[in-house]
């Protein structure tokens, strides 16, 4: 009897998926105003109405390499939940565009701080992971288009260290994923946010790679905004 009552019993209640809730940080963004000059990416709040990008898809590069739009970026929009707001870039990082390497950003900073100009729709909060976590560390990719599963691969430097180093996720960078969160499934912290694909060297086979902005490299980019170095 006692045997039968034990299978009976109540399951114990699932431990809550941190990623999964921090994914409600997760809203829309683009900038540009004709089919031709759009960027789109995502935007990853950080309480108060700020919110983080990366800063390619605000600062006007993705447009100016194209050659189709001199003018830049124009007018940014975050949206969430089908509601857009008109937003404004607080300070986006420096990059540098090389002919032969293409484009990077000073310090690995493709970071770019925008706020709304108007309310949003109430939506989750990211808080950023204190540091750099272990490789093969569970993650989850939040853009507006996808939710995905994966893994955290480790740290990669740039050759030349005026440029940062990046987290790198064994994922292939689809369109408007630019500016997504990569949450630690344990946790739930922010551990990076999407930057760029990790181009192989000549002759070295193409495996899918992502690289991320770590979480301590916002935070210096954020504290350096608080600092005073803001634009107008």
């Amino acid at each position: 009897m006692a045997l039968t009552l034990a299978g009976c019993a109540t399951p114990a209640p699932r431990a809550p998926d941190l990623a999964l809730r921090a994914a409600t940080a997760v809203a829309q963004l683009r900038s540009g105003e004709s089919p031709r000059c759009l960027a789109t990416g995502a935007a990853i709040h950080l309480g108060e109405g700020r919110f983080v990008t990366a800063a390619h898809v605000v600062d006007g590069s993705a447009q100016r390499l194209r050659g189709t739009c001199p003018a830049g970026a124009g007018p940014l929009v975050l949206s969430v939940g089908g509601a857009p707001a008109p937003a404004r870039l607080v300070r986006a990082g420096q990059d540098r565009i090389d002919r032969d390497i293409g484009q990077l950003y000073l310090g690995g900073e493709d970071v770019a701080l925008v706020v709304p100009l108007r309310p949003l729709p109430s939506l989750g909060t990211a808080t950023l992971c204190a540091g750099l976590p272990a490789a093969g560390t569970p993650a989850l990719l939040v853009t507006p288009r996808r939710q995905h599963r994966t893994r955290l691969l480790g740290v990669v430097r740039e050759t030349d260290s005026r440029f940062g180093m990046y987290l790198e996720i064994p994922e292939t960078l689809a369109p408007g994923d630019s500016g997504g969160a990569v949450f630690e499934a344990a946790s739930g912290c922010l551990a990076g946010l999407v930057s760029h694909r990790d181009e192989p060297a000549p002759g070295q086979a193409a495996q899918p790679r992502t690289r991320l902005v770590p979480a301590p490299v916002v935070a210096r980019f954020l504290a350096a905004t608080r600092g005073g170095t803001a634009g107008p």
